[in-house]
């Protein structure tokens, strides 16, 4: 007699697979203290009475059940066969390679596990029960948010010696490497080092990024980052989350959660845009020819007068595009093509490197690469990076070099970098020419106005002088 039989009985399924046919119910207790886990405390099959519609529907669903079986079918040279994994779930089979291989006369079919007389038998069971665990463990939590199926604890499986954020972002950063997706690969590499930098450790199981831990992260980050900058890290955070989910290693993206906000880059930090007589200072500067700094300068002032041409687009540019008195080329970043005329500014840069050998190219950013290597856009790219960082220059140990060197020579109290030139002839098109956003939209090769209006979010002072003299 079962000691828990004074307890309020519930109705379950036995588990074993030998009553699904008969659809046999069992009187279990929960609160029996010897028949623990929902154990069966009775054989007595319920009354008629007691099988309702609900219950037969309830019943339909089965728990998850694992077992390991020998594939004999499918022998490698030296004659052992794998052990594979069996998950079944609501009738339906998932099979796992357990990577174990052995001598089939060294398999138990009855026990389903190592016989005693393999050398390594103990390890070997000992691996199949930390995979056995390791479903049981899937099924509960996979269960518990509704998602259970085969297919489901098969991944989790997959995946389980993944379930580290940083293992998983490697996998993504991979991809991005393999589709030559270089700029994404760099930005969401940034992200992960500071994520790891914040928990000061190389292992971080995807399940502990909640939304209190992100918004820890978040007010770590806004002590040296702007606005933008966060906007971009956790957006390429968020692509690593949503990998996960993907996966089944947790069960929704936390960046999604109503308890984590992310901050508002409304009304956020104004982009740095310089005034025509400010590019004119920079253009007339009396710098060392050949030097980087000349270089830099001459990038940016072309970099403005190609309608805010961006530096990985200057680096690239050979005389090859230089045709009839116009540039011709394809944006890196989105692939539309351009065609400009040549205006004196820019005509004065080029001048200015003709005759020079540069392996075709205008700059000598990317001179010094073969052939061969001009054809990889992965190598491409990764120069233009560490140029990108040369010309932008840097402010450290009483040392400035770059386009912050010019801007103290021109006596600019801003900031800048390559990425000004874009926005500040935005701005000087649009407040000072009267250039309509939607034309200077199509000069800058946008593909969405809202981008062109971010650009232009802050108001000089002379527009709003204006505004403000046509109003009153």
């Amino acid at each position: 007699m079962c000691p828990g039989l004074d307890s309020k009985p519930e109705i379950g399924v036995s588990h074993n697979p030998s009553h699904y046919a008969k659809i046999a119910v069992y009187v279990m207790h929960r609160h029996c203290k010897k028949c623990t886990s929902y154990r069966i405390c009775s054989t007595n099959v319920l009354p008629k009475n007691y099988i309702t519609a609900d219950l037969l529907t309830n019943l339909l669903v089965m728990p998850a059940t694992f077992h390991f079986l020998l594939r004999e079918d499918r022998p490698n040279k030296q004659g052992l066969c794998p052990i594979y994994f069996l998950i079944i779930h609501n009738r339906k089979k998932k099979y796992m390679n357990t990577g174990v291989r052995i001598d089939p006369k060294y398999w138990n079919p009855d026990k389903r596990k190592v016989r005693r007389g393999h050398r390594t038998c103990n390890k070997l069971n000992q691996e199949l029960e930390i995979i056995r665990e390791n479903a049981a463990s899937a099924y509960r939590e996979l269960n518990r948010e509704k998602r259970a199926s085969a297919d489901a604890i098969k991944k989790r499986l997959e995946y389980v010696s993944k379930d580290n954020f940083f293992t998983l972002a490697d996998e993504y950063l991979t991809t991005l490497n393999n589709y030559g997706q270089f700029w994404t690969w760099k930005q969401t590499k940034v992200a992960i080092q500071k994520i790891r930098d914040y928990h000061k450790s190389d292992h971080l199981p995807v399940n502990l990024i909640d939304a209190d831990f992100l918004t820890k992260f978040q007010g770590q980050l806004r002590q040296r980052n702007k606005p933008s900058t966060i906007l971009k890290n956790f957006g390429n955070i968020k692509k690593v989350l949503n990998l996960a989910v993907r996966k089944h290693l947790i069960p929704a993206n936390p960046m999604n959660s109503d308890d984590f906000k992310l901050i508002n880059n409304n009304g956020a930090d104004s982009k740095t845009k310089l005034t025509l007589d400010q590019i004119r200072k920079i253009e007339n500067l009396k710098l060392d020819t050949g030097s980087n700094i000349w270089h830099s300068r001459n990038a940016f002032i072309l970099s403005f007068y190609f309608c805010g041409m961006r530096f990985g687009d200057v680096a690239e540019v050979k005389w090859s595009n230089v045709k009839n008195g116009r540039l011709e080329y394809d944006m890196n970043k989105t692939g539309n093509p351009v065609n400009l005329p040549i205006k004196d500014g820019a005509r004065k840069i080029l001048n200015a490197y003709e005759g020079a050998n540069n392996n075709g190219y205008v700059f000598p950013f990317l001179a010094d690469l073969s052939e061969e290597q001009q054809k990889d856009p992965i190598t491409i790219r990764k120069r233009i990076s560490v140029w990108n960082a040369i010309v932008n220059g840097q402010d450290s140990d009483g040392k400035t070099t770059g386009l912050k060197a010019i801007a103290k020579l021109a006596r600019i109290d801003e900031g800048i970098s390559m990425h000004v030139a874009r926005h500040s002839f935005a701005q000087y098109g649009v407040n000072d020419k009267n250039i309509p956003p939607y034309k200077m939209m199509m000069l800058l090769g946008h593909k969405n106005i809202k981008t062109t209006m971010q650009y232009l979010k802050s108001l000089d002072l002379k527009t709003v002088d204006t505004v403000m003299d046509e109003i009153f």
